[in-house]
């Protein structure tokens, strides 16, 4: 049996926004069972609450919006990551902006802070979401493969024309130690020639080497270097996990991206969700749904 979980206390983070090159704060604090992700715009005089779900999100080129259609959170992916990485079903996220802070360019933050408050249980049964069937999306070049599991399987592969990225691939189940340990220090990254363009352009106002990894042409300009050899394609991943939380329930399922982003995950997730093929089921009845699906396979 596996039971929700919320935060034991409130978590508190303030961060410039890359957006906006405002300081924003998040508040998360505690919320009761069945009631899920809802976010709040507690800067605006009305704070309008916005539901996670995957009705209310858009996937654009490098990152994810929530919207209820008039009012904006963009950035939530690094914290959705951190949600589904340490299993959060249900919370309530304040957002003094209209994007979450990049922090240091990971969800680890995030983590730091939820685990130092801990976790309260309540004892309803996770919701979570399985596959009816096999499932593929494609956009040009990239792609992404939704097969059923048991367990959260991820492998993503990527490629950039960069001597220090290449080509890059990783397999990981994710569970929360493996996502702790494996997945959530691994920092976003990009290229100076965009970051400078993009500044220039006034579509990001902050920003700086402490909130990703940069690269020149042949060398990372952060003084600290990597984290890990092959801390690209793991940041990927990390962003998979977050996109997958989009759909407001654990997605249990094995996975392929091959070089996918933010728009590509999204755009899947609404497909699964408009065709049918994502079952919810709460996690008493998972182990009679397993036994129903294999007699049935054997019929």
């Amino acid at each position: 049996m596996e039971y929700q979980r919320t935060l034991a206390g409130k978590v508190i983070l303030e961060g410039e926004g890359i957006f906006s090159g405002k300081n924003i704060k998040v508040e998360i604090e505690p919320a009761e069972e069945n009631t899920g992700i809802n976010f709040i715009r507690a800067d605006l005089p009305k704070k309008p609450v916005i539901p996670l779900n995957i009705e209310n999100v858009i996937g654009l080129e490098g990152a994810v919006a929530l919207t209820d259609g008039e009012h904006f959170i963009y950035l939530i992916e690094h914290l959705l990551s951190a949600f589904h990485g340490l299993q959060i079903d249900n919370a309530i996220v304040k957002v003094y902006g209209e994007e979450i802070p990049l922090f240091d360019g990971s969800a680890y933050p995030w983590v730091r802070k939820i685990q130092e408050v801990g976790y309260k249980f309540s004892l309803v049964p996770k919701k979570k979401f399985y596959l009816r069937k096999s499932f593929q999306y494609q956009n040009g070049s990239g792609k992404i493969i939704f097969k059923p599991s048991n367990t959260l399987k991820i492998k993503a592969s990527i490629f950039f024309e960069h001597v220090l990225i290449g080509h890059q691939s990783l397999e990981i189940e994710i569970n929360p130690r493996s996502y702790i340990n494996e997945i959530s220090f691994a920092r976003t990254f990009g290229f100076k020639d965009i970051l400078f363009e993009r500044k220039n352009k006034g579509i990001i106002k902050g920003g700086s080497l402490s909130n990703a990894i940069i690269l020149d042409r042949d060398k990372i300009l952060n003084p600290e270097g990597l984290r890990i050899q092959d801390e690209f394609i793991r940041h990927k991943i990390l962003d998979i996990i977050g996109d997958l939380f989009t759909l407001g329930h654990s997605l249990v399922a094995e996975i392929e991206a091959v070089y996918s982003n933010h728009r590509l995950h999204v755009e899947a997730l609404k497909s699964l969700y408009k065709a049918g093929l994502l079952e919810e089921v709460e996690s008493r009845a998972l182990a009679f749904l397993l036994i129903y699906k294999k007699l049935k396979k054997a019929e």
